[in-house]
């Protein structure tokens, strides 16, 4: 699908996601390629080429990242997302600028 946007209930509760390409993998996998965002109430994150496993609501990339929330603005080169833990990881060098 191209140009894709939607929104995902899931135990954790509500998020859009949107991508330039998604690509189904499987019944609990999705691939959003290029240009992606993942939002919910409290941060958007926008990078490139993310996975989600929806049934372990995991989603990660190993591209630059940029992670906007209420404190401000962080850049990484790369996350993994725990939604259910409400735990994120970011890889290498990882850059936060507050408001």
């Amino acid at each position: 699908v191209e140009n894709f946007s939607s929104i995902v209930l899931s135990k954790s509760g509500i998020t859009k996601i949107g991508s330039k390409k998604l690509k189904k993998i499987d019944d609990n996998n999705i691939y959003l390629e290029g240009n992606s965002y993942l939002e919910n109430k409290e941060y958007k994150i926008f990078g490139n080429n993310i996975t989600i496993k929806l049934n372990q609501e995991i989603s990660n990339s190993n591209e630059p990242v940029k992670v906007i929330n209420s404190m401000g603005v962080l850049k990484a080169k790369g996350f993994k997302s725990l939604d259910r833990e409400g735990i994120i990881i970011f890889n290498g060098e990882v850059e936060f600028i507050i408001d």
